[in-house]
């Protein structure tokens, strides 16, 4: 078996013509061309017909894509797997955190964790997307994304805060108004949470402000100028802030979110492991547990569930 064929197949599969296979595999097309009917002959199965300048998948050759693909993501796993394992912890990790729960101090310990591992560089983000892939993520959602590892953490308490000198002057919330946070990920669950936390106290606030996001509303409420909705772990531990009186705590599920790849990846691991024993030392916070002073607000306490681990 020569696996060169594959490669050749896969590359006309995927860009449709000779000369595109070619210059994706830098080769003349000529190389393509041959290395096709050398395939075709030795197999004894047409795999593409010509249309045009392009090649069409027979329905043999519509058949082998499936399985092909499948093998191409296990060899590429099996490479990854025997490059870590020649690995130390050692090397870059990209990680993808909500803003405030980097302002909510899950930083704090960090450096114990570069003392034990002083080669391992960490660049933080605070966005994620399949254009711009992290090796290791927080997420707040109702649910993970099916194609990656995931582990719930609990979840993240939101309620509604204002600056404590207008909530003395204000015992009831008809003289707040709202700030109102526009730039934030369009994530359904998170969007219901706030939703809901307006309209069931604030239903009738006018919106005083619009910012871009959490960092920005806790600013602006700091200063006074209205009602924001706030992860409790920030606006319970802001001694100028405190939570509207009667104000209920929303709760969103909490992910820590991994590609299958990466599970063997000992720096990834070994940051996720860190990250994992900060937030359980911090769940009760984070969920909102504590409260805030002045608040009624009681909370079940929280329960880590087990490992989840996504279909392969």
């Amino acid at each position: 078996m020569d696996w060169d064929d594959f490669k050749f197949f896969s590359a006309v599969v995927r860009h449709g013509t000779v000369r595109a296979a070619a210059k994706a595999l830098d080769v003349h097309p000529s190389t393509v061309t041959r290395r096709i009917e050398h395939f075709e002959k030795r197999l004894g199965v047409k795999l593409f017909k010509r249309r045009g300048q392009s090649l069409v998948l027979t329905s043999a050759g519509a058949a082998a894509v499936g399985d092909l693909d499948r093998i191409e993501r296990e060899l590429s796993t099996i490479e990854h797997a025997l490059k870590q394992s020649a690995e130390g912890v050692a090397g870059w990790v990209r990680a993808s955190v909500p803003d405030y729960l980097l302002l909510g101090g899950l930083l704090d310990s960090l450096g114990g964790f570069l003392d034990r591992y002083p080669d391992v560089w960490i660049e933080w983000t605070t966005s994620m997307s399949a254009e711009d892939p992290a090796d290791l993520a927080l997420v707040a959602a109702a649910e993970p994304p099916l194609d990656l590892i995931a582990r719930e953490l609990g979840a993240v308490g939101w309620s509604l805060y204002a600056k404590r000198t207008l909530l003395a002057r204000s015992p009831g919330t008809q003289a707040f108004g709202w700030i109102e946070m526009v730039g934030l990920q369009p994530e359904q669950s998170l969007l219901a949470v706030l939703s809901t936390l307006r309209q069931r106290h604030l239903p009738q606030a006018p919106s005083v402000a619009r910012c871009a996001g959490v960092a920005e509303a806790l600013s602006l409420a700091r200063a006074g100028v209205g009602a924001a909705a706030l992860p409790c772990l920030l606006g319970d531990q802001d001694q100028r802030l405190g939570r509207l009186h009667g104000a209920e705590v929303e709760a969103q599920p909490l992910w820590l979110l991994m590609a299958p790849e990466n599970r063997r990846t000992r720096r990834v691991r070994a940051l996720a492991d860190h990250l994992l024993e900060t937030l359980h030392g911090q769940a009760e916070r984070i969920r909102g547990n504590g409260g805030a002073l002045g608040s009624a607000c009681a909370i079940a306490p929280v329960e880590i569930p087990p490992p989840r681990c996504a279909p392969r």
